[in-house]
């Protein structure tokens, strides 16, 4: 066998097994939750030597932050499937809210794994490493809807129900589910929604008289 195509084997030889490696991971945070979910827990479910693990990770954080990358990419490829299927921006902003709100709340063991990931970042001040993105692209997707809709001020209405979702997100997990109150939530936030954008459009209308008067 040529050496190009063997080096090629290898190279996807261990793109496959770190391939494993991190959907092992992924797995066990799901199952174990984040603090029980050693690098023998990982290597265990991997069905892998422990030795494998450090060959391609240099310790849990590392294998971490790939797994909780996971679970937020997947998060955000159904938000973008959400964003796609919704013309109007009214409708894709609503529509973008419900869907994380629901998502966070159902799958609670992967809003929570995120949740540990982020105050383990806090602890070690290395936050910007991977919260800070995951805000930012979050953040991003709501506020070009709110945008493409003409609401008042897109970039703070988009942080504000960032912080919202993500706020009640963590605090439906603190007491029994009621899906009658998250109900609530969301309606309050359609009705800040439509009332950003009530601002907004009320203001373009004005600016554009004002034009066409000078």
């Amino acid at each position: 066998m040529p050496k190009y195509a063997t080096d090629r084997f290898r190279i996807e030889a261990r793109r496959m097994r770190r391939d494993r490696i991190e959907a092992a991971a992924l797995q066990s945070v799901l199952k174990h939750a984040f603090a029980e979910c050693s690098l023998r827990v990982v290597a265990r479910e991997a069905k892998v030597p422990l030795s494998i693990l450090h060959y391609y990770f240099k310790d849990k954080d590392e294998l971490m932050h790939s797994a909780v990358q996971r679970l937020f990419e997947s998060g955000l490829e159904a938000l973008r499937e959400v964003s796609a299927r919704e013309r109007d921006p009214l409708r894709r902003i609503e529509a973008l809210v419900e869907a994380y709100v629901m998502r966070t709340t159902e799958n609670w063991r992967a809003t929570l794994a995120i949740i540990e990931y982020w105050a383990a970042c806090v602890r070690k001040n290395t936050v910007d490493r991977f919260y800070t993105r995951l805000h930012f692209r979050l953040r991003e997707l709501l506020r070009e809807a709110l945008k493409e809709a003409k609401a008042d001020d897109p970039d703070g209405l988009a942080l504000a129900l960032l912080g919202m979702m993500v706020g009640y997100a963590t605090f439906y997990r603190t007491k029994p589910a009621d899906p009658a109150e998250r109900d609530r939530f969301l309606d309050f936030a359609r009705a800040m929604v439509r009332r950003a954008v009530k601002r907004g459009r009320s203001s373009v209308r004005l600016a554009r008289r004002a034009s066409a008067a000078r």
